[in-house]
């Protein structure tokens, strides 16, 4: 399959290792084949779009549909150990959209966790596992081969841990003679 340059990756940094599932993550493994910008439903109320801002057009309408922009999973398209990725290169991003009103966005680095939030309250966190975006779903609908793999969880919600809540005033029984 031919490749452009990569233009849309960002290298993990040294050392660093992808976020393990612990159990409380969703997955989601979607084909991009409506093109991108595209909207990943979380749940009833939460959903993320998917947005490549560009500025390259033309060189993306030159290119063959087929044409591999991105692939998180392969290292080819990741710069060379040593060498910064360009600063100024468009990134492909997520946006959390929260009962229909636009929440944070964020740039998509594989393997890191990304949290979301609504305000100033974290909302979702979010692991892209894998993103492969080809010229062609950057242009229109159809199979190029374009997909996301992503874990997320729900940050709304707090695990029920620590001791059980105390009834009543815990300092009236301290004043109370045994």
């Amino acid at each position: 399959m031919p490749a452009l340059p990569s233009v849309l990756t960002r290298p993990l940094p040294d050392g660093a290792a992808t976020a393990p599932d612990d159990g409380t993550q969703q997955s989601v493994q979607l084909n991009l084949t409506a093109g991108i910008p595209a909207v990943i439903a979380l749940d009833a109320g939460r959903s993320l779009a998917l947005a490549v801002p560009l500025g390259v057009a033309g060189a993306l309408l030159a290119a063959d549909p087929l044409a591999t922009l991105v692939d998180t999973g392969d290292p080819a398209y990741q710069p060379a150990p040593g060498e910064q990725r360009d600063p100024m290169a468009p990134t492909a991003r997520l946006t959390l959209i929260a009962n229909g009103a636009i929440a944070d966005t964020t740039a998509v680095v594989a393997g890191i966790p990304l949290e979301l939030g609504t305000g100033s309250a974290a909302a979702v966190e979010v692991v892209v596992d894998r993103l492969v975006v080809t010229a062609g779903s950057l242009r229109a609908m159809g199979d190029y081969g374009s997909q996301i793999t992503l874990r997320w969880r729900d940050l709304r919600t707090a695990p029920s841990t620590g001791p059980p809540p105390v009834t009543g005033d815990p300092a009236l029984v301290q004043l109370r003679p045994s």
